[in-house]
């Protein structure tokens, strides 16, 4: 009768191993498309940093050249830049941490792709890479265009000061 019986236990066995690599499976297939909407949206962030750079650059040239009326106008767009990007980072942060969650490490970049296979880890690290570079870009115009604007401020207040002393100085006098 031991017989009989012996076959169940290895039919469910077999069938709970089935069962297990079909659900890896179907984990496998949610983080593959996971990590590659991840370094999507790294890739989108990227593009975005990079107009911002962009404009960046123009608004230094408006500066330069006192363009004050269509540097407003890229001002505002930067704006919109910046709240743009905002708005894909934070969606990169959920998407990091549902990924994260998944594969049962901590929401970084390396710690994600370290539990992916290769072409995906490869993909998102790139798209890392290329996130990276752009901000890197983007900080160094900051540091470009907020000394242009000292430079700028200071150049204003030299005038102003030199104005004042020419008019302190004189007899003239609107009053008559």
């Amino acid at each position: 009768m031991s017989l009989i019986l012996m076959p169940w236990p290895i039919y469910f066995k077999k069938q709970a191993l089935k069962d297990d690599v079909a659900l890896n499976a179907k984990d496998d297939l949610i983080s593959c498309e996971s990590a590659q909407n991840l370094a999507g949206l790294l890739e989108t962030m990227a593009q975005k940093v990079e107009d911002m750079v962009r404009l960046l650059k123009s608004e230094r040239s408006l500066i330069a050249g006192s363009d004050y009326a269509s540097l407003q106008s890229l001002v505002k767009e930067l704006e919109r830049g910046v709240a743009d990007f905002l708005g894909l980072e934070a969606a990169r942060d959920r998407l990091a941490e549902q990924l994260a969650s998944k594969l049962g490490c901590d929401p970084k970049v390396y710690e994600i792709a370290s539990r992916l296979k290769s072409e995906d880890c490869e993909t998102l690290l790139d798209a890392a890479g290329k996130l990276q570079r752009s901000m890197k870009g983007l900080k160094s115009e900051f540091e470009i265009t907020a000394r242009l604007l000292e430079e700028s401020k200071r150049l204003g207040d030299l005038m102003m000061s030199q104005l004042r002393g020419m008019a302190g100085g004189s007899s003239f006098s609107i009053k008559g």
